[in-house]
């Protein structure tokens, strides 16, 4: 893809000669006079690497480095590579530049292929250095289902309907219950899509319940705009810039947030928290939910607008109790995967423990599947599973849907509030830390798991509020 740069110089000659070798180096360069002539550029429009000038009226460029890279400016992106100009002579000007976050200079009296090669080396450092801070970013949180697994009917729909739209940037929004699969088919739209290539920037919804916690970090916030906000901050839609956008449990959104989204569809554009300028964004939109949206936009809990605009393109994921014949390559899928996780051989199932397994109900749906295969990896001290030990981890106690749970209080006795803890850390482990669903899980009112959860002193890292 053609990089976009942004060259700010006073030198009229010197500025367009430079711009037709880097047009011609296949470039799509823009000028600028001086930097207080750059800044409104630079809010309205997305460039990939800016070019200045030190030495120039009204705003030199080691003013404009500072204000963009230590100060902050409404609107800008600070982590723009900067690559200063200079004479021979102004070295150590250009030296100074860097040390304020500019990434390379040029001398004047460089020819073409010099200038032309420094900034191609800039622009790899930076792809580089944003793909590692998106892979630190979703590290703890990366999705270990790396490709679709199973062959079952339902399974060739979903895989159908993601070939319908290869190759284009439709919006999607996927439904299905807790546990399922949505992330999972999200990146194989993604993968398919002609943004492939870009990032995958995923946001749980769910998990940011508070308006303002979840607007600042999807849009981001300028220097201020909060009492801890001492520097500015890209949100989640700038980061998935030429990407996919992956918005999971939508429903969650409170009403502010709602219109928001659904601006920033509209106009292709955000405005950060204190900001004022919008910034352009250009990404794939894949939406998720594990409710009806239609009787949520019936309830009133849901804007109509916003649901019209997101589902464009709906897939639904059944859960895995209507696909058991995926089971079996579930099974065999998920205990590869912790057999390398944990250097264990290779292992197999009795075929009365791959029936337990198929029999089973799972509430928690593949997540829950998932769970259960690394329980027995962990336990397991041969390389053939038995249906002993699927029972050992508590498959077999656990009751089908409808069915009252009995429990069994040992000749001992038992701690009641340790078991309650349990159960609850256990119901949030399975909902993903999502307070609504947990207490669903348990049949309580979200009120109840909350005081349960303070009680017990619970906390998780989703749960960041800003104070």
């Amino acid at each position: 893809m053609t990089a976009t740069i942004l060259i700010v110089e006073d030198d009229a000659v010197f500025a367009e000669r430079l711009r037709k070798n880097l047009d011609l180096a296949q470039f799509n360069a823009h000028l600028a006079s001086n930097g207080a002539e750059a800044l409104p550029k630079l809010r309205s429009q997305h460039f990939d690497l800016m070019v200045t000038d030190v030495r120039m009226p009204e705003m030199g460029g080691v003013e404009l480095i500072r204000k963009i890279k230590q100060e902050g400016v409404d609107g800008v992106d600070p982590d723009i590579p900067i690559v200063v100009l200079t004479s021979v002579n102004s070295v150590e000007t250009a030296v100074e530049a860097m040390k304020l976050g500019a990434s390379d200079y040029i001398t004047k009296e460089a020819d073409r292929q010099e200038i032309v090669l420094r900034i191609r080396k800039v622009l790899e450092q930076s792809e580089i250095v944003n793909e590692n801070r998106l892979l630190r970013d979703q590290l703890d949180r990366r999705d270990e289902f790396r490709d679709l697994v199973g062959d079952s009917e339902p399974m060739q729909r979903i895989k159908d309907e993601i070939s319908q739209i290869a190759g284009n940037s439709v919006t999607v929004l996927i439904t299905g219950e807790t546990g399922s699969g949505k992330e999972l088919v999200a990146r194989a739209i993604h993968r398919t899509g002609p943004n492939a290539r870009g990032p995958f920037i995923d946001v749980n919804c769910a998990a940011l319940p508070d308006d303002n916690l979840f607007q600042s970090e999807v849009f981001g916030h300028e220097r201020g705009a909060f009492t801890d906000a001492h520097f500015t901050r890209k949100g989640r839609f700038e980061l998935a810039h030429r990407g996919t956008l992956f918005l999971d449990e939508i429903a969650e959104l409170g009403k502010d947030s709602q219109g928001k989204i659904l601006k920033a569809l509209e106009q292709q554009a955000i405005t950060r928290l204190g900001g004022t300028r919008p910034i352009r964004v250009e990404c794939r939109f894949i939406f998720a939910t594990n409710k009806d949206l239609l009787a949520e936009v019936g309830a009133g809990t849901f804007r109509e607008d916003l649901y019209y605009r997101v589902n464009v393109f709906p897939i639904q994921i059944p859960p895995l109790r209507e696909r058991r014949g995926d089971i079996p390559q579930l099974a065999k899928f998920f205990t590869d995967q912790f057999a390398r996780k944990y250097s264990k051989p290779e292992y197999f199932f009795e075929e009365s423990a791959m029936a337990l397994l198929r029999d089973y109900q799972y509430p928690g749906n593949i997540r829950e599947l998932r769970n259960i295969i690394e329980r027995l990896v962990i336990r397991s001290k041969g390389d053939v599973i038995t249906r002993s030990q699927v029972e050992q981890v508590g498959l077999a106690a656990r009751q089908p849907a409808g069915e009252k749970a009995s429990v069994a209080i040992p000749e001992g006795g038992l701690d009641l509030e340790e078991v309650e803890k349990q159960l609850v850390v256990e119901a949030l482990n399975k909902s993903g830390w999502n307070q609504k669903e947990a207490a669903a899980l348990l049949n309580i009112s979200v009120d109840r798991m909350n005081s349960r959860v303070r009680k017990f002193g619970l906390k998780h890292p989703a749960w960041r509020v800003h104070r």
